[in-house]
């Protein structure tokens, strides 16, 4: 079975992440990984990894579909989409995720720790100030891809997963017509004063929430009942990977 790690690089920072990276793919043969770059990597990362530095738009899903857009990926390959502000307690989160799609067929996503449902997610809701003009008052799902957008046709509550670490076989991620948001939505952040932030925003969270929840909510859509696994029921944190937050621990969620 052939596996694609597929990292977001902006920090690249992170030891044992980029550490345990490089040994798996020097000693696994059937293991790739490749860094999305929204900044220029740095020489480690250079060095190590098959990399390419993307136009920086989108956060993270905009990342992930930028690097699945430029490399022949076989559809049985199992991916894992990941920050690279993760810190990796145990490799052995590889081995879980194969075993759990191989044990129960209707798993298509995989999580690290368990993440808040949304209760009533409104794809037709109105956002004054878009990432650009062109999107001042439109709706969320304007957002979508146009071949994607025939899925956002109701409110509806739905689980989610969070995008610093999820696990699917390529063929799942191409059902769900791949990553949000559209091309004409990747826009880079503004920095004022240090902050970074975009149009008519105090900072990014904005955007950076909603890019992921179109993502989820075609999860939803597309796989149905029982589409999703979590490696724990911490929020954050597993006996595997512990999510940082923009490079950061969080104090109300530490690390166990």
């Amino acid at each position: 079975m052939n596996i694609q790690f597929i990292v977001v690089g902006w920090h690249m920072n992170q030891p044992s992440l980029i550490d345990g990276l490089f040994e798996l793919k020097e000693n696994n043969p059937t293991i790739k990984v490749f860094w999305s770059c929204h900044r220029e990597p740095t020489d480690e990362i250079k060095n190590k990894f098959e990399h390419k530095v993307f136009f920086n738009g989108g956060e993270e899903c905009g990342a992930y579909d930028q690097a699945i857009d430029y490399l022949d990926i076989d559809d049985e390959t199992v991916c894992f989409f990941m920050h690279d502000d993760l810190i990796i307690k145990n490799w052995e989160f590889i081995n879980l995720c194969i075993k759990t799609f191989n044990a129960n067929s209707k798993c298509k996503v995989i999580g690290n720790g368990i993440d808040y449902i949304d209760p009533e997610f409104n794809p037709f809701q109105i956002k004054a100030n878009g990432i650009k003009e062109e999107f001042d008052n439109k709706r969320f799902v304007d957002y979508v891809k146009p071949e994607n957008q025939h899925l956002f046709d109701k409110i509806m509550p739905m689980l989610k997963v969070r995008p610093s670490f999820i696990c699917m076989k390529y063929k799942d991620v191409k059902a769900m017509g791949g990553f949000e948001p559209r091309k004409e939505a990747l826009v880079s952040p503004m920095v004022t004063n240090g902050v970074a932030h975009y149009r008519n925003e105090k900072g990014i969270g904005s955007f950076g929430n909603l890019y992921p929840a179109l993502v989820c909510y075609k999860m939803n859509k597309v796989f149905g009942e029982g589409f999703v696994a979590y490696m724990s029921d911490r929020y954050l944190d597993s006996d595997f990977i512990y999510e940082m937050g923009r490079g950061e621990l969080d104090p109300n969620n530490p690390i166990t």
